[in-house]
């Protein structure tokens, strides 16, 4: 692995400006924060609402190889059966002449050996509030199916500007199940792909174009472009493919003669759903609320990281500032700069969760009046059963006040000398 070092100063008024610039940012931000989390939220229950309601309507086709039934004609139906690509129309790869049977897609993946840039850096504060960072640049050689853009790199790290073959998909079709013709959208969520492994069929003759037949040859399930595949150099390219054969698939959609296409649903969505082997109905439909379930939290997650990244550059201006202060501004700067990022991230979780609560309350006002009502009879108890025992306590506390001690009058011994002895009938 080669490295280089490079050293950069910036000084104080170059951190006031980037920071006062960097606070417009902020603020877009911190503004655009709000209005996703809302329409995540809306999104979220249409997308329940839209699953609830196909549940509820879907209705089965028993055996995929009857004939359309009309009356289930825009209806939301669900099948499962085996997938069957037309056998005049197999996937075909016309570059390298690769062509499996039985197949649904076929993938050609082409990388290239190229240069790949890592970069770290290293920032101190120095005297007057400016910083110097240092960034090391290192090079690694690897595999990339995408062109590496190398206009910046180092002397020596540069690579080709293009790739003499790219990656492509074929696909069969029609692909069928039974009697029935799998739609566009369908045949789009088919994407488990496996490594094919070659039947024997690879041939540098049967590729194109001369350059593929003079350059490459035969390696494993593909094909390499290169002098050595032991030693590759960079612009070394290699071809091998991917692909998904026929098998059961289950889904839900809504028939169109004898297609299918998205269902729309009373809510304004649509529901399209498809998965590799056999699935009830019902276990689709439960598989479609976790994924739902998933990206509600990863948006949810985004929200409040956009949120609390715009108020952290808000307050930067700040901690550059305060840096300029002598002897003691870098530490009081990196205070600041620890305390607003404490603050900061209690103000955007408070901020997030209010924001999620009232679109709760603006797009399921019933639902969520009924929770606020659970949860406020819920503290009323609370704090009814914490009155109650608070003032059994008084009680106690005031019976125990109440009880009368008889009183035994002494007198107090002394260990003084000079103390008269006890007189008869004292209490010692």
């Amino acid at each position: 692995m080669r490295s280089h070092t490079v050293v950069t100063y910036t000084s104080w008024g170059q951190r006031v400006q980037s920071s006062c610039c960097g606070v417009f940012v902020g603020v877009a931000l911190f503004a655009g924060s709000f209005p996703l989390l809302t329409w995540n939220e809306g999104r979220s229950i249409e997308r329940y609402e839209s699953l609830e309601e196909g549940r509820k309507n879907v209705v089965a086709i028993a055996n995929p190889a009857d004939t359309t039934d009309s009356s289930l004609e825009g209806k939301l139906v669900y099948m499962s059966g085996k997938t069957e690509g037309d056998a005049d129309a197999t996937p075909y790869d016309p570059t390298f002449g690769v062509s499996p049977s039985n197949t649904l897609k076929l993938k050609r993946v082409a990388e290239m050996y190229q240069w790949e840039q890592n970069k770290s850096s290293h920032t101190t504060k120095t005297e007057g509030g400016g910083t110097r960072t240092e960034t090391t640049y290192s090079y690694n050689k690897k595999w990339s199916d995408h062109l590496i853009d190398s206009t910046f790199y180092s002397e020596g790290h540069h690579n080709p500007s293009y790739m003499p073959y790219t990656s492509h998909t074929f696909t069969a079709s029609p692909i069928t199940v039974g009697s029935h013709y799998l739609s566009q959208g369908l045949v789009d969520k088919i994407n488990w792909y496996s490594d094919w492994s070659s039947d024997g069929s690879l041939s540098v003759d049967n590729i194109a174009d001369d350059y593929g037949k003079e350059t490459a040859k035969v390696y494993g399930n593909g094909f390499y472009l290169g002098c050595c595949p032991g030693s590759p150099v960079i612009g070394d390219e290699k071809i091998s493919f991917q692909y998904i054969p026929e098998g059961e698939v289950s889904f839900v959609a809504a028939q169109m003669g004898e297609s299918f296409t998205s269902y729309s649903t009373k809510r304004g969505g649509s529901l399209l759903l498809l998965r590799s082997g056999y699935h009830t109905a019902g276990n689709l439909f439960l598989l479609a609320e976790r994924d739902n379930m998933v990206i509600t939290w990863l948006v949810r997650f985004g929200g409040f990281l956009m949120m609390f990244l715009g108020l952290k550059m808000v307050s930067h201006p700040l901690e550059v500032v305060l840096d300029r202060i002598p002897c003691i501004g870098r530490f009081a700067g990196d205070l600041i700069g620890g305390a607003s990022s404490i603050m900061t991230c209690i103000v955007a979780a408070a901020l997030s969760t209010l924001t999620i609560a009232i679109a709760w309350l603006a797009y399921r006002p019933f639902f969520s009046i009924m929770l606020l009502g659970v949860v406020g009879g819920l503290v009323y108890m609370m704090k009814k059963r914490a009155a109650s025992k608070l003032g059994d306590r008084q009680d106690s506390f005031n019976d125990a006040r109440n009880i009368s001690v008889p009183l035994v009058h002494a007198r107090i011994v002394s260990s003084d000398a000079s103390t008269s002895a006890p007189v008869k009938g004292d209490f010692v």
